[in-house]
């Protein structure tokens, strides 16, 4: 073994230290020479330059932002009560998450690529097309409209790796008392508001100046909201799963069965009877019919397409409407969830049993 463990080190963390090389090198050997070096040259007797020492050569292992304890810290250093306290926490949770995503490429990076790559593919794919031109034109319209809106909500599956790692992080400073997991969620949500309107501005930006849809405004914000259901999806889907890969699994299924459903494939009063009201599960039927709608009506050609889909009478603002709901919705059983699996409530039970 080149790579023993060194002295004063948990051996699965020095393990994990070593075969992590995503972001980092050896910390464990790192922080062991920089200790080594600090106790021959610290001078003992000053206790503020021991600290400053301290916070050089360790400063690796400080983090960055620092979080109080909710149940040690007095309320006075917040002036009134527990809630500017929870406000406080909240805002450090914040600023960790946000500088996590401009510094962890997985996070934003990695997947702005991958949008621009697939917008930059279908836009040149069906560069210019005029749906006024021909039937066939819009019948290749509404399967962009189909494909694209389907796809680039499946890829937020993506983001479940980083959820997963982050996980662990929580549930350790949830066990240490230093913040409900509800905060965290609370933050990380916020956190990703600008990554998805990057993302949907990306998106809006190469789709409507290749293919030339109408109403560039709209179809942004349907895309962000279509968008911002998916990554709300993903995360519920991360809190009931141990195993991110599990996690990908079980996106890709619940969106490969809401894809059929959307009424592009099969038209609603074409479903079997007992399976019609499939039709309105899916937040992706409503991201889908508000784009065809917002495509395609206001002439006689396009409110031909919209009746062969059945959908002439779709209001894109109550769409929009739905879509930002069916997010909350899904945000609130994620809260659900973490109330129900908050681990110093579960390590209580376990306790008392």
């Amino acid at each position: 073994n080149k790579m023993p463990t060194p002295k004063r080190f948990f051996s699965l963390e020095h393990y994990l230290s070593v075969v992590n090389t995503f972001r980092h090198g050896n910390q464990a050997d790192l922080w062991e020479r920089n200790f080594k070096e600090w106790r021959e040259n610290a001078n003992r007797d000053d206790e503020s330059e021991i600290t400053e020492e301290i916070d050089g050569f360790y400063s690796s292992a400080i983090p960055e932002v620092r979080i109080p304890k909710i149940h040690s810290v007095d309320s006075k250093d917040f002036r009134t009560s527990k809630i500017w306290l929870w406000i406080h926490v909240f805002f450090q949770l914040l600023k960790r998450y946000l500088r996590n995503m401009i510094y962890n490429p997985g996070m934003v990076q990695i997947r702005l690529g991958m949008y621009t790559i697939l917008a930059l593919f279908l836009g040149m794919l069906f560069y210019d097309m005029d749906t006024d031109s021909d039937v066939m034109a819009a019948a290749s319209c509404a399967a962009l409209l189909f494909y694209s809106t389907s796809f680039f909500i499946f890829m937020v599956g993506s983001i479940l790796p980083f959820l997963a790692h982050d996980r662990f992080i929580r549930d350790k400073e949830v066990l240490n008392g230093i913040y409900h997991p509800v905060t965290h969620h609370l933050a990380v949500t916020v956190s990703m508001i600008p990554a998805v309107l990057l993302l949907a501005f990306v998106i809006t930006l190469i789709m409507v100046g290749l293919v030339k849809f109408h109403n560039p405004v709209t179809y942004f914000l349907i895309m962000l909201l279509a968008l911002w259901c998916g990554e709300a999806l993903a995360m519920l889907v991360s809190l009931n799963v141990k195993n991110y890969i599990i996690g990908i699994i079980v996106v890709s299924g619940v969106c490969g069965c809401f894809m059929p459903l959307m009424g592009f494939m099969v038209v609603p009063s074409k479903f079997p009877k007992w399976l019609r009201w499939a039709n309105v599960v899916p937040f992706h039927t409503y991201a889908w019919q508000s784009l065809m709608f917002n495509e395609f009506s206001g002439d006689e050609s396009g409110h031909n397409v919209l009746e062969l889909y059945e959908i002439e009478d779709v209001d894109v603002g109550r769409g929009m409407f739905v879509l930002l709901g069916y997010s909350l919705v899904i945000h609130f059983f994620s809260i659900v969830t973490l109330i129900l699996k908050n681990p110093r409530r579960m390590s209580r039970k376990l306790k008392a049993s």
